[in-house]
């Protein structure tokens, strides 16, 4: 009669999840939206308004 070896083997399987590629995809995304704001002026210090209305018919 044959001799059969039954043996265990176990395989680990390394999973990370998706947590770490999904704090890095908005990171990327915050870099951009910030980026684009930034190239628009949206940071600068601009606090001169000039509001002028000419409205016809009124003496100056």
């Amino acid at each position: 009669m044959a001799h059969q070896d039954h043996g265990t083997h176990y395989v680990e399987k390394r999973t990370a999840g998706g947590a770490g590629w999904f704090i890095a995809g908005g990171l990327i995304v915050a870099l951009i939206i910030g980026g684009l704001l930034y190239t628009n002026g949206y940071f600068t210090n601009d606090e001169d308004v000039s509001i002028e209305l000419k409205v016809p018919g009124l003496p100056q």
